[in-house]
């Protein structure tokens, strides 16, 4: 748990935690924020746009994130427009090819 805690660092510094309403939906010590500014912070700090996403059970969206050089980024969107952050890392694989990245 402390290798993740440290890998997530500075994600977890660039994602202010949502109000204590969206608090309640997810489980304690989970980072959250508005849609909008987890994405242009993954993008501006490590380069990451999603690749992948999809419908989960409970409404959310699950969303994937990466970067050419193989960091990527899991959240949940929840249906109000929180993301939760579920995991990160690096060494993605495959790599987004580069047309693709580039068109997004």
């Amino acid at each position: 748990m402390t290798r993740f805690l440290k890998s997530c660092l500075p994600i977890l510094l660039a994602l202010p935690l949502s109000s204590g309403t969206v608090q309640a939906q997810v489980p304690a010590g989970v980072p959250c924020a508005e849609r909008s500014m987890a994405t242009t912070q993954l993008h501006e700090l490590y380069g990451e746009r999603r690749i992948g996403y999809g419908l989960a059970a409970n409404g959310s969206v699950i969303e994937l994130f990466a970067s050419p050089n193989g960091s990527f980024t899991v959240f949940a969107t929840l249906p109000d427009g929180i993301s939760c952050l579920i995991a990160t890392g690096q060494s993605w694989e495959p790599p987004p090819e580069p047309e693709y990245y580039a068109g997004r």
